[in-house]
């Protein structure tokens, strides 16, 4: 009876303390540990970036565009200083003139031109009852004046030494002057180049200029 309780005694106790093992097991499936994280968590890595896209090259500069042909302009005397000379012809009533006369120039700003010329004249006179021959010398001042481009206008002041031969017989030698007006054009036909014609009249009347016939010259010269 003894043993019996004894026994007793012993299984209720291994009950107790399994019941009390599984309330513990329990218990601890219960109360999960949380996890303490100590380290920060590993950071992703950047996207990698897209390399930049290679800059292009300027483009090339385009070679400069030709000029434009320039227009045809009038031909001009080119330069300042002008060096030229001219032949002169003069006709009347049985009266002719031929002569040849050198001449410098300066032109200012193409619209005034003063000058110097001398010249060397022969005249004949086929008047009756003997013709008359005149051998002649002189100087001029002279101003061309472009109301436009290539035509002047033209006074000229000279003097002249003239002595005549009729029938064979000489007269002494005579100094006359006289105002000369006119025009006439110059076109330039080269570099520096030009050839220039003129009409003048005689305004004043002596012997050497009985009556006022024209004198008509053609020349040319050249520029600096």
């Amino acid at each position: 009876m003894h043993s019996l309780s004894w026994v007793c005694s012993r299984l209720a106790l291994v009950g107790v303390l399994g019941v009390l093992t599984i309330a513990h097991s329990a218990l601890a499936q219960d109360n999960t540990e949380i996890e303490v994280i100590s380290e920060p968590p590993p950071q992703e890595e950047p996207a990698p970036q897209s390399e930049p896209m290679p800059e292009e090259p300027p483009p090339a500069e385009l070679p400069p565009a030709p000029p434009l042909p320039e227009l045809d302009k009038p031909k001009e005397p080119l330069g300042h200083l002008r060096l030229g000379g001219g032949i002169g012809l003069g006709f009347a009533n049985n009266l002719i003139t031929v002569g040849v006369s050198p001449q410098v120039s300066y032109i200012f700003k193409k619209i005034v031109e003063p000058g110097v010329s001398i010249r060397y004249e022969f005249t004949r006179d086929n008047f009756p009852p003997e013709s008359i021959t005149w051998h002649t010398y002189g100087s001029s001042l002279f101003v061309r004046v472009f109301p436009i481009q290539q035509l002047f206008l033209l006074v000229e002041g000279e003097v002249i030494n003239t002595g005549r031969k009729q029938a064979g017989i000489r007269s002494p030698r005579k100094t006359y002057g006289n105002l000369l007006l006119g025009g006439g054009f110059m076109i330039g036909v080269a570099k520096g180049v030009f050839i220039a014609t003129s009409l003048k009249i005689p305004v004043l009347r002596n012997p050497f200029y009985p009556t006022a016939f024209p004198i008509i010259s053609v020349g040319g010269g050249y520029g600096f």
